[in-house]
């Protein structure tokens, strides 16, 4: 028997790499080691640097960050809207964002694509978002692997995955260790579901009586589809820069699990956090998939992010000024709860 024979056609597959490869290399700096045919990307990582009056050598005052995610059942969405770009372009930011919370810039990406066919469409419309998205966060795509498995995949449907690499400076790591009694939680906005959730939302929406078309419930002059669709935020733009200013004790990027699911992953022992329900202003994406899909509150909770993105943990005495800092930055900031003594955890205060 042949490969193709299996299903496998590694002609048409390395028809598709050929026509990635200004994609790729789109993406690279000048710290890229330029190795288009590699069995690996490379790209220059100091491990040591001068000592004081540059007397010997010292450890690099970076260190790696990485991060693995998959685009998940958005992308039947993605392609059902031919809109696959979009929601590759999602696994950056979601990737990103993962260092984000340690204080992490991204570096570079590794990507996986995998189909039971190749289509070549297809794979180019998920590179474009992949570079896309590269060039907005700043990281190289520096690589990545397609794979063709007829007996592992339906037909028509394709799987994302992506390594987001990067570097954190050792003075400005984020690890929740700096979270006290008395810190107040801050929510910014997130601009829909992000990339959880779709799983059941597509159920949701096939009993629902709704098109892809359908006008979105609850006012919103939006489709349906478009609300579903709706990016994945990075957060870079206004965290970032407060990276150096020690204002961050803690930062939780609101993914499967809700936000109590992920913001208890940065909570030290001897403290819990407090979430006022209702203290922001709940999108209609979620009023409707909740309303339609008669989801029980605490499932939503542990399913969506319910319009909170990111959770940032600072002092009391910061929470202001830091508020309105974010706010210029472009981010919708509400104050959502607190940190006190007591039990490592989250609970929900509902409020009036």
């Amino acid at each position: 028997m042949r490969y193709g024979d299996a299903g496998v056609d590694l002609g048409r597959s390395h028809a598709v790499k050929a026509r990635l490869g200004p994609l790729v290399r789109s993406t690279w700096g000048a710290g890229v080691c330029r190795l288009p045919d590699g069995f690996a990307g490379v790209m220059s990582w100091p491990a040591r640097v001068p000592g004081p009056g540059g007397a010997g050598l010292e450890p690099e005052p970076l260190l790696l960050a990485a991060s693995m995610d998959g685009a998940g059942t958005k992308l039947h969405l993605g392609l059902e809207a031919g809109r696959v770009a979009d929601v590759a372009a999602d696994l950056v930011y979601h990737g990103a964002n993962d260092l984000l919370v340690h204080g992490g810039r991204p570096l570079a990406l590794l990507d996986y694509i995998a189909q039971e066919r190749l289509d070549a469409e297809v794979v180019m419309a998920v590179v474009q978002g992949l570079s896309r998205a590269c060039l907005e966060v700043g990281a190289a795509l520096l690589g990545g692997e397609t794979a063709e498995m007829p007996d592992t995949y339906r037909p028509g449907v394709v799987d994302v995955a992506g390594c987001m690499v990067g570097s954190v400076s050792r003075e400005e790591l984020i690890d929740g260790s700096r979270i006290r009694a008395g810190d107040e939680i801050l929510g910014l906005c997130s601009s829909g579901l992000h990339t959880n959730g779709y799983s059941l939302a597509r159920r949701i929406l096939a009993r629902s009586g709704l098109t892809a078309a359908s006008p979105l419930p609850h006012g919103e002059d939006e489709t349906v589809m478009e609300a579903l669709l709706r990016p994945h935020r990075w957060y870079g733009p206004a965290l970032v820069p407060e990276l150096p200013s020690g204002r961050l004790h803690g930062l939780a990027h609101v993914t499967g699990g809700g936000i109590a699911g992920n913001l208890v992953r940065v909570l030290p022992e001897g403290v819990r956090a407090r979430i006022r329900a209702g203290s922001w202003p709940r999108p209609g994406v979620f009023r409707w998939l909740i309303e339609a899909g008669e989801v029980q509150e605490e499932e939503a909770r542990a399913t969506f992010n319910l319009g909170i993105g990111m959770v940032v943990v600072c002092s009391g005495a910061a929470a202001p000024g830091l508020s309105e800092d974010l706010a210029r930055a472009g981010e919708q900031v509400h104050r959502i709860g607190e940190v006190v003594a007591g039990e490592r955890g989250v609970e929900w205060i509902e409020e009036g």
